[in-house]
């Protein structure tokens, strides 16, 4: 065994370990949905993924530094000219330095195809935020119960009435949902479910449209956004035409909002006046 043989070795795994890595942080929900959800891959969560990540990644850079200095003859004679005379900036090294200046000029251009690969983790996200869950606001798994009943304007006697049925008794309304979840072996999503009671039984009345945009909101289509608070879709298109948008039912509301050059919780404000709210 020899240090140098090592360090080699260290390097490869540990940018085998970092491709790995790497590849699952791409593919992860965001934040918010993953903790939400309490999203979880080979039983190791988002968080734990990331510190896997840095730790990795530092370990790597100690291993290339070794290996750079155990290597240091072989890697300066690529930049050396057939007189053996050393030279930085030699046709390999050039290309080299191209190809890097290319690949983080087109990233921060976001020209193709460097794009098509931010686009489609856009939408693995998308996606996986559709099928976890979004949390109506942010960091909403760390509110205190009675503070997250408040936000989602969930009257307490029948969340607590819902969570009681399902063997589920908080007496203590200064615990964060997330503590609550936790204790029950569950996600803060499937404690909201549970919250808000069977769906056969909640109310089937127009929802309050909300002041503030909900998370993910922006990512819905109007379509789905009236089906969400029990709207007319009929209604809220003459709404928002009144007001003088063009307006697709089927595209987002973040697309809505862009193509009429205003803000997302500009639509909400023309529909809550609409509607007199």
């Amino acid at each position: 065994m020899t240090l140098r043989r090592v360090v080699s070795l260290s390097l490869m795994l540990s940018i085998i370990s970092m491709l790995t890595t790497s590849i699952i942080l791409y593919i992860v929900p965001q934040g918010r949905v993953a903790y939400w959800a309490e999203w979880k891959l080979l039983g190791i969560s988002k968080s734990q993924w990331g510190a896997l990540h840095t730790n990795l990644g530092l370990f790597m850079l100690i291993a290339a530094f070794l290996h750079v200095y155990y290597n240091w003859r072989p890697i300066t004679s690529y930049m050396k000219n057939k007189k053996r005379d050393f030279r930085l900036f030699t046709p390999n090294f050039n290309m080299a330095f191209a190809v890097v200046v290319i690949f983080v000029g087109f990233t921060l251009a976001e020209l193709p195809p460097m794009i098509w690969i931010q686009n489609l983790r856009a939408n693995i996200e998308e996606g996986l935020a559709a099928n976890l869950g979004e949390p109506p606001y942010g960091h909403a798994e760390e509110s205190l119960l009675k503070t997250f009943l408040r936000n989602v304007n969930l009257d307490p006697q029948v969340a607590k009435a819902n969570m009681k049925a399902a063997g589920i008794v908080v007496d203590d309304p200064e615990v964060s949902v997330l503590t609550i979840a936790a204790a029950n072996g569950m996600s803060p999503q499937e404690l909201y479910e549970i919250m808000l009671g069977p769906e056969d039984s909640r109310p089937t009345g127009a929802r309050p449209i909300p002041e503030s945009m909900p998370m993910g909101s922006g990512r819905k289509t109007l379509k789905d956004f009236c089906t969400e608070y029990n709207r007319d879709l009929d209604e809220a298109v003459r709404i928002l035409t009144a007001a003088g948008l063009e307006v697709d039912p089927n595209e987002t509301l973040k697309d809505i909002a862009a193509a009429n050059g205003v803000e997302s919780l500009d639509l909400l404000d023309h529909l809550r006046a609409g509607y007199g709210e």
